[in-house]
């Protein structure tokens, strides 16, 4: 057996559901394709600004020989009793519900760098796992663990885009796999399908129309971009949900993805009113925990404005207390949305005291909209 077989027939055991190995050549089309991406202001705030390190794996480590890709997938399965999004409920994307995958998939990718380091001393290695110096779906493609699909995600053929990606940069030399043929043909349901526009054309997004990026956004939210996001609380799964290439795809069978400390879909006004322990208790142990609770709980009362529910008026009439201005500003423009007039008064008595400037824009557009 090969070392290249033993590292596969390693991985596998370890929990890894595809592993493939590419070279460390740089990707020259790549970054130019970043460069103008970045000029035309399509790329994420997300992506490192250093374009010429995430695109050659040569500056991670000089003397570089090949890449371990590496794919665990996060499609799982809910539980009758987890699956009801009825009632004062958002929707989280899938990558959300379970733990942390940098965690997960970066211990998977610890258990395999001590095994290379028992087949030599003289191994060096580097792991990435999305936060990574690499440009992870790039090294995706060319190692063969799938293509890129137009919504540019990675489609694996067995796992679909429900996939998590990451890998080891090392010096050892390894045998190489090939790329795989795109197989998007003529679709382009997910281009058609996506709420903002933000695939603006085969392989082509505009990272800061899509709703993954805007549901993960700080600050105020714009009113156009509030009433698209419909019930998502946390990313956005359209453009997996309606590609062909998931409909039938095996699961990984990892536990460890199913929701845990959170519902998949959770109940907003308990998000609306989260405490810092709360928030510490539910978020830090999911992918959720960098950003903080503000953006969630602007998040919760904006859904609960998109659901147009009654039931919600209560709950967003104490948000207009609410320490944080844009939990503030977020409920009133909620109340509007839903249209009781029942709510008048406490947006009126909010406005009374209200110092924020922003604040007072969102509660006199509500208190307009009620009472004309």
């Amino acid at each position: 057996m090969t070392l290249t077989e033993e590292i596969k027939r390693h991985a596998k055991e370890i929990g890894i559901d595809d592993i493939r190995i590419t070279d460390t050549e740089p990707f020259l089309e790549i970054r130019e394709f970043l460069k103008k991406a970045k000029e035309q202001g399509y790329l994420s705030k997300f992506v490192h600004d250093d374009l010429e390190l995430i695109t050659d794996p040569k500056q991670v480590i000089s003397k570089a020989k090949t890449v371990i890709v590496c794919a665990i997938s996060y499609k799982v399965e809910l539980e009758d009793d987890e699956q009801s999004n009825s009632g004062l409920r958002g929707k989280l994307s899938r990558f959300a519900w379970g733990q942390d995958y940098h965690r997960v998939l970066g211990d998977k990718l610890d258990q395999l760098i001590d095994f290379l380091h028992t087949k030599s001393d003289q191994v060096q290695a580097k792991k990435f796992v999305d936060t990574g110096p690499t440009v992870d779906r790039a090294l995706a493609r060319r190692s063969g663990i799938g293509w890129q699909g137009k919504n540019c995600s990675i489609i694996n053929p067995e796992y679909g885009s429900w996939i998590f990606i990451g890998g080891v940069i090392t010096n050892l030399e390894l045998e190489i796999d090939s790329e795989l043929e795109k197989e998007c043909g003529e679709c382009r349901e997910c281009i058609e399908s996506c709420p903002t526009g933000a695939l603006k054309d085969d392989y082509t997004l505009d990272s800061n129309r899509c709703l993954g990026y805007i549901t993960l956004s700080k600050g105020y939210l714009d009113e156009k971009d509030r009433k698209k996001i419909g019930t998502r609380l946390w990313g956005c799964d359209t453009c997996q949900e309606v590609c062909c290439h998931n409909q039938e795809v095996k699961s990984g069978n990892h536990p460890e993805f199913l929701p845990q400390t959170i519902e998949a879909y959770p109940h907003l006004p308990s998000l609306l009113k989260l405490t810092n322990k709360e928030y510490k208790e539910k978020f830090m142990p999911t992918p959720m925990n960098w950003r903080g609770k503000r953006s969630i709980q602007r998040n919760a009362a904006v859904i609960l404005g998109n659901l147009k529910d009654d039931k919600a008026v209560p709950h967003l009439i104490e948000g207009l207390n609410d320490p944080k201005p844009i939990v503030r500003a977020h409920s009133a423009w909620a109340l509007g949305e839903i249209g009781e007039v029942i709510a008048v008064e406490a947006l009126k008595k909010a406005l009374d005291k209200e110092k924020d400037q922003e604040v007072i824009g969102e509660l006199e557009k509500a208190i307009n909209r009620l009472t004309r």
